[in-house]
C-alpha cells in the first residue's frame, strides 16, 4: 500500500493506493493518525485507488474517524468505488461516514 499526504488549505488529504487489509491497516492508521493532532483536525481520505478493504481496514478507518471527531474535527471519505461502497453498506458502516464523489467536490465549501 502506498500512502500520500497533502495539505490543501486546512484539510489533510490522504490518498491511499492498493489494499486496506490486515497487513496494511496498522501502517495506514499510524500515518493518518499522525495528522489528527490539535483541535478541529480536517481529514479527507481519497479511496479512488483502494481496490479492496477488509474488516481490519474498516476498523482502522472507524478508529481514525472517532479520533478526529473526539478532537472536534471532520473526517470524510471520497472516491469510494462500488466494491468498497458495498463493503461499507454490508458492514453497516455506510451511514457513519461522510462520502463524497471525489477530492474537488469534498473540498468545496
Amino acid at each position: 500500500m502506498e500512502i500520500e499526504k497533502e495539505r490543501v488549505g486546512e484539510v489533510h488529504v490522504v490518498t491511499a493506493q492498493g489494499r486496506l487489509d490486515g497487513i496494511y491497516s496498522a501502517a495506514f492508521a499510524n500515518q493518518v493518525g499522525e495528522l489528527i493532532t490539535g483541535a478541529n483536525p480536517r481529514i479527507l481520505i481519497d479511496f479512488s485507488d483502494i481496490d479492496y478493504v477488509t474488516s481490519a481496514g474498516l476498523r482502522a478507518v472507524l478508529v481514525l474517524m472517532k479520533k478526529a471527531q473526539a478532537s472536534g474535527g471532520v473526517f470524510a471519505l471520497c472516491g469510494v468505488n462500488e466494491q468498497v461502497r458495498e463493503v461499507l453498506a454490508i458492514s453497516g458502516f455506510a451511514g457513519l461516514f461522510s462520502v463524497h464523489p471525489g477530492v474537488p467536490r469534498a473540498l468545496r465549501p
